[in-house]
């Protein structure tokens, strides 16, 4: 990183040697659209991302899309594995395509691809599935402050089983499976997800991760991610974009020896010369950093992650095959994110709020027509009047979830959206019952039914 770029200029990814006309991405946003029961992406990704594809940004990250439907984080997340139907996904990777960024090119669509592990709801689970984890007897909780947090964050997730050693490679195969799936649909590339808590983050952490196997320990934690690498790029061509998300720690308490076994992490991963791109990130929904990170407390000059990203761009050995890293998170002006790039922090930045509040916002960014100013702010904080305490926190980032809901039915965002509509519409259908799910008995069930039918059909 020893370029002193600006945030129009174009960008060659390192190993798939693909082109982006600028540094500025739409970072991954789970958007919850999908039907619980299909897992199919619909008109509402459609329009949501067609809407973003003409604001600017040069490249457009999907929320989790599922390596595994009978492990989701939400009810309503995409699933892309063998049961798909792939023309839906053709349908929502030409959305993206669907616009120039405005310097001719269009927008790369990059799927983001996850496997929750622990942090698996019930809503999704029922009683018919117990997540899965690293380790066993472990429970991921949304950690809210107060009494009504605390139960709240205990009820939503079963204790989680420890994964076998010889179930381990049907999980490597899922993540190739979806990403040769979604080259196959017409998607450029795929950002695999080690961070904030799930599976792969998981196998990372030395909190969650206490394996005595060959996949735990501080050499161990890290050898499922690289499997999982390896086999994404033996699924997909060379010209095909492979980027990964991280954990710079997980837990805001977490001091620099954690930071210290990421930074060696992140050579690592530089070495192999297989990823185009690493977004640093942090937190978990047992300590969410990314949720909890107010606009006005995120919004810094070098952005949340700033500081970690001082400590790697003194540290990394940069070669020609290195990724270009993306900071996400608390950029909210210009001059933070020119000076982020221009001190080779990172070379492309991650937007995500500000494009829920203003799709055009990179537009705005790139073609001059923004102004820094701290008294006209790019996005909105949500305040409760009552346990501001214990529902800031969750409220906030449900609230730009409903947001994100307008922006896909074709509505502007509303500034003045009801905390009480927030809390009731995204928080009980997302996260605690969604009563059009009619769980994975039920779906297997189909799934024999529909099998009958076609080998009589074939008969």
């Amino acid at each position: 990183m020893t370029a002193t770029p600006s945030i129009s200029d174009s960008l060659e990814l390192p190993i798939s040697k693909r082109c982006i006309s600028n540094r500025l991405l739409k970072a991954a946003l789970t958007e919850t659209l999908a039907d619980p029961n299909t897992c199919q992406p619909n008109e509402r990704h459609f329009t949501l991302y067609e809407t973003w594809s003409q604001g600017g940004c040069s490249m457009i990250l999907t929320g989790n899309v599922m390596v595994d439907r009978e492990h989701r984080e939400s009810p309503r997340n995409v699933v892309l594995d063998g049961d798909s139907d792939l023309a839906d996904f053709q349908h929502w990777a030409n959305a993206i395509h669907s616009h120039s960024d405005g310097y001719n090119s269009k927008p790369l669509a990059i799927m983001q691809i996850s496997h929750p592990g622990r942090q698996c709801p019930l809503a999704c689970t029922r009683r018919e599935i117990t997540p899965v984890s690293s380790s066993s007897a472990q429970q991921a909780r949304l950690v809210l402050p107060g009494i009504l947090g605390a139960i709240c964050g205990k009820c939503l997730i079963r204790p989680a089983r420890a994964l076998g050693r010889q179930e381990l490679p049907s999980i490597v195969q899922k993540y190739a499976t979806t990403a040769n799936l979604a080259e196959k649909a017409g998607w450029d590339g795929v950002q695999i997800h080690a961070a904030h808590g799930y599976l792969l983050s998981q196998f990372l952490s030395p909190s969650a991760n206490h394996r005595t196997d060959e996949y735990g320990g501080k050499k161990g934690r890290k050898k499922l991610l690289l499997e999982v690498i390896a086999a994404v790029r033996e699924a997909t061509s060379p010209s095909f974009v492979v980027g990964i998300k991280i954990n710079t720690k997980d837990r805001a308490a977490e001091g620099s020896e954690r930071e210290t076994e990421c930074l060696h992490l992140i050579q690592d991963l530089c070495d192999l010369q297989q990823l185009d791109f690493i977004e640093l990130s942090g937190g978990n929904y047992e300590d969410a950093i990314f949720i909890t990170a107010t606009d006005d407390a995120a919004a810094t000059t070098t952005g949340i992650f700033g500081s970690f990203a001082e400590r790697l761009q003194a540290q990394l050995q940069v070669t020609e095959a290195t990724p270009k890293f993306v900071l996400t998170g608390g950029f909210r002006t210009k001059a933070g994110m020119q000076q982020a790039l221009q001190q080779n922090l990172c070379n492309m930045i991650g937007l995500g709020r500000p494009v829920i509040t203003n799709p055009r916002f990179s537009k705005d960014i790139l073609d001059g027509n923004y102004v820094d100013d701290d008294d006209d702010p790019v996005s909105s904080t949500l305040r409760a009047p009552v346990f501001q305490e214990i529902l800031n926190a969750a409220l906030n980032s449900l609230w730009y979830q409903r947001q994100l809901h307008r922006l896909s039915i074709g509505l502007s965002p509303n500034p003045k959206l009801s905390y009480i509509y927030t809390l009731v519409v995204s928080f009980w259908v997302a996260y605690i019952w969604d009563f059009k799910f009619q769980g994975h008995a039920a779906y297997k069930q189909n799934k024999k039914a529909n099998g009958s039918t076609e080998n009589k059909q074939e008969n």
